[in-house]
């Protein structure tokens, strides 16, 4: 279960995560919300993620563009 604080790997299921991925190493994001009625997706769950090493980025994805790397709990 993704929660909130929680950290994840965008994974290269669009053309977009993959440049994120290639092009800028932004491989590992951060949970910042999760929407259960998102506008982004048609009233469909969205969950908004922030880039580790840009804290400028984030995006709305849904749950199959993520993988659970650590959860918050684990994190220092």
């Amino acid at each position: 279960m993704i929660k909130t604080g929680d950290k994840v790997e965008l994974l290269p299921t669009n053309n977009r995560n993959r440049q994120l991925r290639a092009q800028n190493g932004k491989l590992e994001w951060v949970v910042i919300k999760i929407d259960p009625e998102s506008i982004c997706f048609n009233n469909q769950e969205g969950i908004l993620i922030q880039s580790i090493i840009d804290r400028k980025h984030d995006r709305w994805v849904q749950r199959e563009d993520i993988e659970l790397i650590e959860y918050r709990e684990n994190l220092r």
